[in-house]
């Protein structure tokens, strides 16, 4: 694009912090201004002179008089520069409604990413101005000035520009707030995105472990590569093998010309496992050896591939438990537990939730061409007192639900029916049995946890019957259960069923001295 579609006045505090910037604004064609503010009120000053198409601005404390630049200048696009995230920032970036924020310093590769989308934003937004103005969109001179004497002729839906870019919101503002254990991950991304360390992303559902996922991509090494996402829940258990490492014709029925996996596919890149405690005991043993070797071999081939893939895990349950079910390797813990990132819930970071809201509010106006009505102040503290059982992925189903239907009675509804649910179940619960002190563990728990706990105290209960039934004959307690021996010794061995020292057991099968079964 001509380089003066578009100018840029960069805000800055500290010129050391903002040079990089400016060289990424001008290698994407844009005219740069940059100036040393000292307050808000200088800023006003300067955007009535230079009157720029885009605001790129360095926040590194609260400033007073902010408000002022989004009712002289509605329809400015703004990006926000941050050095150290704070609360007090975060909610001055949710007045200023940004059209992005970046955290610096950043590499290079993804600053000039981010860079040239939003000039492109800028300067579509600038056609589209002096097309409602009826100026020629193509002579190439500076946009009209977007300020209070001009009535904005840009619509919500507009702001991005062409059809095509109306879907493509401002990168989310994740981990923007001043949490201690959030500014501990962010420290932790920043030291490991640039090495190939195998990471676990533990976390809730909802929480963003995804997001954690692509930023230490986009951060590494391998960001010109690819980024492979697999959901291991997503997948039966019997294609998983073939969806990662893919198959030679002939290997099965239907295998009528070979298949690249996920794993060649994400060679010399990122290759993210989804939910991996889902994966089925039977392909960990396969996922453990290409993590120690880097080789594996096809469905049906008879030569090893090597691949230089990167691995990045992440689950909402509680491995260490599943290990101790027998559900999950010990060793591939080990293995993939290299460097943990543990997400807490939205409940536990509530200074997100105003930047949260507001870009999934402005993303959703922009995805369905709606007006962007901001939310009442009633609203937003409910939101606020609220505990988001289902986290960020709950946040953002209530923010797509007001833009379409804009009712914030049927909001307050929703959140004070949820609220007034768990409290209600808690009230009953104590009154039923105030003094049971595992009643507010099991509180708690997920339904799948509750229901993971009750098979293993019905299959610990099976086993014991059983024994007891076959007078502690565990040859013939497998066959009851029709499980392989070696399993129902593993069995026995997990859920510490131990034959009463009263009874004498089979010869060759009693435990030793370890307390060990003997599985030979």
């Amino acid at each position: 694009m001509p380089a003066t579609q578009v100018h840029v006045l960069l805000a800055v505090c500290d010129t050391a912090h903002s040079a990089p910037v400016a060289q990424a604004l001008m290698l994407a064609g844009a005219t740069v201004s940059m100036v040393h503010v000292r307050s808000a009120e200088h800023l006003l000053e300067c955007l009535a002179e230079q009157k720029p198409s885009l605001l790129v601005l360095e926040l590194d404390r609260e400033w007073g008089a902010l408000e002022q630049l989004r009712t002289q200048h509605p329809a400015l696009p703004v990006v926000v520069l941050l050095t150290k995230p704070t609360e007090e920032l975060a909610f001055a970036i949710s007045r200023l409604g940004a059209e992005d924020v970046w955290t610096l310093p950043m590499h290079v590769a993804s600053m000039l990413e981010r860079v040239e989308a939003v000039v492109q934003r800028a300067h579509a937004a600038g056609e589209s101005v002096r097309a409602a103005l009826g100026e020629d969109p193509g002579r190439g001179i500076p946009p009209a000035p977007l300020s209070g004497d001009v009535e904005p002729a840009i619509s919500v839906n507009e702001r991005s520009g062409s059809p095509a870019g109306r879907n493509a919101p401002p990168s989310p503002p994740f981990m923007m707030g001043d949490n201690p254990r959030m500014a501990e991950i962010r420290d932790t991304i920043d030291k490991v995105s640039g090495t190939d360390v195998t990471v676990l992303i533990r976390g809730e559902s909802g929480v963003g472990k995804e997001v954690v996922a692509r930023l230490l991509f986009e951060h590494s090494r391998r960001r010109q590569k690819a980024f492979v996402k697999v959901n291991c829940a997503a997948i039966p258990h019997d294609l998983l093998e073939s969806e990662l490492f893919g198959y030679e014709p002939g290997a099965f029925t239907g295998a009528v010309r070979s298949k690249p996996g996920k794993f060649e596919l994400a060679d010399r890149g990122t290759l993210f496992l989804d939910e991996i405690a889902e994966m089925h005991p039977s392909l960990q043993a396969k996922l453990l050896h290409v993590l120690q070797d880097g080789k594996f071999s096809r469905l049906g081939a008879k030569r090893d591939v090597s691949v230089d893939v990167r691995v990045i895990c992440a689950t909402n349950k509680l491995l260490e438990e599943r290990v101790r079910e027998g559900l999950f390797r010990e060793d591939l813990l080990y293995r993939i537990n290299v460097v943990t990132i543990s997400l807490p819930p939205l409940r536990e970071r509530r200074d997100e939730i105003p930047i949260l809201t507001d870009y999934l509010l402005r993303k959703y106006a922009l995805q369905y061409g709606r007006t962007l009505n901001p939310l009442s102040d009633e609203v937003t503290q409910r939101m606020m007192e609220y505990d988001w059982p289902g986290n960020i992925r709950e946040l953002e189903n209530l923010c797509k639900r007001f833009v379409l239907v804009g009712s914030e009675t049927q909001i307050l509804r929703e959140l004070s029916s949820h609220n007034g649910g768990v409290q209600g179940s808690a009230i009953q619960g104590e009154n039923r049995n105030e003094n049971t002190p595992q009643n507010d563990a099991a509180t708690n728990l997920s339904l799948l946890e509750v229901g993971r706990r009750a098979a293993w105290e019905a299959e610990r209960q099976a086993i014991s019957e059983t024994l007891v039934a076959t007078n502690w004959n565990r040859r013939e307690a497998a066959r009851r259960l029709q499980i392989s021996y070696k399993a129902f010794l593993n069995k026995m061995k997990q859920m510490q069923v131990r034959e009463p020292a009263t009874l004498g057991g089979e010869a060759g099968e009693n435990e030793d001295a370890s307390g060990n079964f003997d599985t030979q």
